[in-house]
């Protein structure tokens, strides 16, 4: 039997080390059967079954080691058992079962292990994520500069995304820098390791330094691709950052295959992991126009606890219903906190209300986004509150101030090589050149949005844009398409009730866009504004 284990452990810690961590934990498994495994190799066990998604047994195996170490006085390692333990619970979302956990911990270990720099972590993580970001400042500083080893680099890692989540993206930036530096320069644990990874990817992407996060993308697919297996919550969030920056970059097929694979083998895991996975899912499908799917997707990621804003509105205003895409970010700004997320709520909540003819509404969600941007430098926030600006000043009907604005923001976006960002702005150019007069101008800029969409496969994108190109054939005197969608039907005698139902809209919003019509055109009936517009050649007689 002593030779069978032994067999057994053997090919257990050269799998192990070759990184075949499914393989290791069979081997390990048999070892163990035949005779108890040594702590040490417990340790190996637990490790290798964490990062291959054998969540139970890591968390038997966790809590053996626990047991074992304070045993024998060994606190300290016993400490670092607690905190793995800890992160199962809560990676799966068994939150209570987390808490309470530390709760014992600190009991067995007391005050003064309790404190030790691995179990820090779960306390500044708490603060963090409620807020407090002074506080978990305080305490992953505390941890950086008075400890050793992995978890250095794990409190930099998490330091960076609060810094980044408080707003000080620079800040957050070089934190995470000092992780990665450590990674390339040190080599990680196997459990550290995807997490570091992730940790900067994600907070390269919030902090919309996009060029870094291809950088350690890169690094990333390398470390990945040279596994034997990606399965789990632990190598699936790597994932899923890849799959965002490959959507950046146009790659919406890879992006797709990328992210659907990763939610295939999370089927069956609950946490806040699968929740990412599932909106990003979402997102994917939303802007390819398969909505179902993306309404399932968005679906799972809420049951999974994650926030599905501004999807879940985009995708709301991308099927005509204007109404509820207004009310879902309206909602969502009363509960996003982080700027970055923040951020992305206040960008679609400007398109959402433009859309709408909500000028009031917009222009105070540019004014946010202004002043949360107002000392933040990287050239893609620039860009965004350029786009915000322009858009707003190209409803006001004041397009000599929205295209500088836009021809700024495009060029920060072909600088980041993100195709639909750019055909976006192309649109939103080729409105302001044509209210100015410049025709062919705005024909091109049409045609290089409509060549990027056909190439992504943005069927919504295309869809608005034939509504545009319908309403740009003459002058539109600063109107947006959806107004001049009320306007031809007020020409054709329809009520506001009428056209609500045609256009799928409230009321309340279609009386918006009529009053939107009246004060750009310079009337006050509904007769005036059919005639000014058909004097005009707003609208064709031939609609009538």
């Amino acid at each position: 039997m002593q030779v069978v284990a032994t067999a057994h452990l053997s090919r257990a810690r050269e799998l192990h080390t070759a990184s075949r961590w499914e393989e290791a934990c069979v081997e390990y498994a048999a070892a163990d059967a035949v005779e108890p495994l040594a702590v040490h190799d417990l340790e190996a066990y637990a490790e290798a079954a964490q990062v291959s998604a054998r969540g139970t047994e890591a968390v038997v195996l966790l809590r053996r080691i626990f047991d074992l170490r304070l045993a024998a006085n060994e606190l300290d390692d016993a400490a670092y058992a607690a905190f793995w333990l800890w992160w199962a619970f809560f990676t799966s979302n068994e939150l209570v079962q987390a808490n309470g956990w530390l709760q014992q911990v600190g009991r067995a270990l007391g005050p003064e292990l309790a404190g030790s720099p691995w179990l820090r972590i779960p306390e500044a993580m708490f603060q963090g994520m409620t807020g407090n970001h002074s506080h978990a400042e305080e305490l992953l500083s505390a941890v950086v500069e008075g400890s050793h080893g992995d978890v250095v680099p794990w409190a930099l890692s998490m330091w960076g995304q609060t810094l980044i989540d408080a707003g000080r993206l620079q800040d957050g930036l070089d934190r995470l820098e000092e992780a990665m530096a450590a990674l390339f320069e040190d080599g990680l644990s196997a459990r550290v390791t995807p997490w570091i990874y992730c940790a900067a990817v994600r907070g390269c992407c919030l902090a919309r330094d996009f060029t870094r996060a291809r950088a350690w993308n890169r690094s990333m697919a390398r470390w990945l691709d040279s596994l034997d297996s990606l399965g789990g919550a632990y190598l699936g969030n790597c994932r899923i950052y890849r799959s965002r920056l490959l959507c950046l970059t146009g790659a919406w097929p890879d992006a797709l295959d990328e992210i659907a694979a990763v939610c295939d083998d999370l089927d069956g895991y609950a946490g806040w992991v699968c929740g990412h996975a599932f909106y990003q899912l979402g997102e994917v499908r939303r802007l390819r126009g398969e909505w179902d799917a993306a309404e399932e997707a968005y679906l799972r990621a809420a049951q999974h606890g994650c926030p599905t804003q501004p999807g879940l509105s985009l995708l709301r205003l991308a099927q005509g219903d204007v109404d509820a895409a207004s009310a879902g970010v309206r909602r969502a700004l009363t509960e996003v906190t982080t700027t970055p997320d923040r951020l992305d709520v206040l960008k679609a909540a400007v398109t959402i209300h433009l859309e709408e003819g909500n000028l009031e509404a917009a222009r105070d969600a540019v004014a946010e986004f202004e002043n949360i941007t107002a000392e933040v430098t990287t050239p893609v926030i620039q860009a965004e509150a350029y786009a915000v600006r322009g858009a707003l000043a190209l409803s006001e009907g004041d397009a000599g101030s929205a295209l500088p604005l836009l021809r700024r923001a495009v060029g920060a976006w072909q600088a980041q090589d993100a195709p639909h960002e750019v055909a976006q702005l192309n649109v939103l150019i080729g409105q302001a050149c044509h209210a100015l007069g410049d025709h062919d101008g705005a024909q091109l800029e049409f045609s290089a949005a409509r060549e990027t969409f056909e190439r992504l496969g943005a069927r919504p994108d295309l869809a608005q844009l034939d509504r545009i190109a319908a309403t740009t054939g003459t002058g539109t005197h600063g109107l947006t398409h959806r107004e001049i969608e009320v306007l031809c039907a007020i020409a054709q005698g329809k009520s506001n009730r009428a056209i609500a139902n045609e256009l799928h809209l409230s009321e309340r919003t279609v009386h918006r866009h009529v009053a939107n019509i009246f004060i750009k055109l310079g009337v006050d009936s509904r007769t005036a504004a059919v005639a000014h517009a058909i004097k005009e050649r707003i609208v064709a007689v031939g609609i009538l």
